[in-house]
């Protein structure tokens, strides 16, 4: 080994300081063994030829888990993220909820009109005439829960008519013991009561109640045999009788209000419901009130309430129906703080305060056999 040698030639390192930079040994800090491992400080290396060794204690940053510190951390932000997502999810869940309602209810309003309107445009028909006059009801009869009621149930020259703002009490007394409807209407809520045959001609069917018409005349029967006082030239149809009214109770749920209906099956009056959500319904009729010449103009003149004391002497034109209608179920988080006003001005504004979602609809619908001036032939 010359003299300006640091390093024996043999191999062996003698001197610690051969591997510095600018000197003639390799500098290892690059070197395939050293440069994977991660140290707490920079190590004095020395090396002769491709051994290696370390100079100095070197301490290993291995991976030993997580602090407690860090675990914490790692929690409370997990839990954030999990809130985020619940509330995420709660809030779609109620908006579908209440949109899903709202839907229903729209549903709802649409077929109870589907259903009341063309009842009510045919009020007053009876087959080949309108006149309410000439219907004759000797010999049949209506029975409602064992009991006769034929004196309002073919009461034919009312074709339309309504109670206002009735209760249990006073629907039970005027519907004559027919317990079905008076035991659970809703009070301030009106009752409308239409009366006409079928729109389409009937085969004759004993124990059904019936109207043979002709054109100056109508004569209802039920035992399935043609009055012998008409001929040829006739039509048969099926008498219809319908009471619209609001039923505290929907036949699914208890506490959910329901338009149900009294309606003729055979000879008898029986319940049924028509659709659930509705809770209040109004309504007002379109009457043409005499001239001054005594006579009426086929306008409608004004809207008036059941039993209003103009009615006797005016032509029905219209029906004009208000509904008020809400969800089946009430939604958490919910109020309903708005007022929604009848038709009758007497009710003043309704006010629910609670948490079943609502709308209103009013519907017209125009009458086309109702006239009251006309009198017995």
């Amino acid at each position: 080994m010359g003299s300006g040698s640091r390093c024996a030639p043999a191999g062996r390192c003698r001197r610690r300081y051969c591997l510095y930079r600018g000197r003639s040994g390799r500098h290892l800090h690059d070197h395939p063994v050293v440069a994977g491992t991660r140290f707490r400080r920079r190590p004095v290396l020395y090396a002769c030829g491709e051994n290696v060794r370390i100079a100095m204690h070197m301490h290993l940053n291995s991976q030993r888990g997580m602090t407690l510190i860090e675990l914490m951390i790692s929690m409370t932000i997990s839990l954030f993220l999990v809130l985020g997502a619940v509330t995420v999810y709660n809030q779609g869940r109620a908006n579908y909820q209440a949109t899903e309602g709202i839907a229903r209810v729209q549903e709802n309003m649409r077929f109870a009109l589907t259903v009341m309107e063309p009842d009510i445009r045919l009020a007053g028909f009876w087959g080949q005439n309108n006149n309410t006059y000439n219907v004759d009801t000797t010999g049949v009869g209506v029975i409602c829960d064992g009991n006769v009621v034929s004196n309002w149930a073919l009461d034919v020259t009312m074709p339309l008519d309504a109670l206002n703002n009735v209760d249990a009490g006073n629907a039970e007394d005027f519907t004559d013991d027919c317990s079905t409807f008076g035991d659970g209407i809703i009070g301030n809520t009106d009752v409308l009561m239409v009366r006409h045959a079928s729109g389409q001609e009937r085969p004759l069917n004993a124990g059904t109640l019936q109207v043979q018409s002709n054109r100056m005349r109508s004569v209802m029967f039920n035992d399935g045999n043609v009055p012998a006082t008409f001929g040829g030239g006739t039509g048969t149809f099926d008498y219809v009788f319908n009471v619209w009214y609001i039923g505290q109770d929907s036949s699914n749920l208890d506490d959910v209000p329901s338009l149900r209906r009294l309606t003729m099956n055979g000879g008898q009056v029986v319940d049924e419901e028509v659709i659930a959500g509705v809770e209040n319904m109004q309504i007002q009729f379109g009457v043409d009130t005499l001239d001054v010449s005594g006579n009426p103009d086929g306008q409608i003149d004004r809207y008036v309430d059941p039993e209003d004391a103009i009615l006797p002497n005016a032509t029905v034109m219209a029906v004009r129906i208000w509904m008020l209608l809400r969800t089946e179920y009430a939604e958490r988080g919910f109020v309903d703080g708005a007022s929604y006003t009848p038709l009758d001005g007497n009710l003043g504004d309704i006010t629910p305060d609670d948490g079943f979602r609502r709308m209103q609809i009013t519907k017209t619908i125009f009458v086309r056999n109702f006239n009251r001036d006309v009198g017995p032939l």
